[in-house]
């Protein structure tokens, strides 16, 4: 599978989307898509590693079962993580006014389910 088409192609139907990016629990891609040529998704990719891997944590010694997902909103961005499987997870990075959080969610869920069969085998 070519995952840097599927997370273009999925990135690109999303309003407002600025990169998507598939990463180990490691913090290193395995692969990613940015609309901006010049970001460097390596810090947001280890950070979210940290985030995703704590979250997960968190969840399940309060008993609260598998992350599903995490939405980080600063003042200028929104953030959809979830994970895939227990060693990769995939974020959207969304910007702008008209940016379509509830589509970026429905990505996400629809590229976990596409994508954990290939990457697990």
């Amino acid at each position: 599978m070519d995952f840097d088409s599927v997370l273009k192609e999925s990135c690109i139907k999303i309003t407002g989307c600025i990169a998507v990016s598939l990463v180990g629990i490691d913090g290193i891609a395995l692969s990613s898509f940015t609309k901006n040529n010049q970001s460097d998704l390596s810090l947001a990719d280890a950070e979210l590693a940290t985030l995703a891997s704590t979250a997960e944590k968190i969840s399940r010694e309060i008993g609260a079962g598998a992350m599903a997902e995490i939405i980080l909103i600063t003042g200028k961005m929104t953030i959809v993580t979830a994970m895939v499987g227990k060693e990769y997870y995939i974020y959207y990075a969304l910007s702008g006014k008209d940016q379509n959080v509830g589509l970026a969610r429905y990505e996400i869920k629809r590229l976990t389910q596409e994508l954990s069969p290939t990457i697990y085998g």
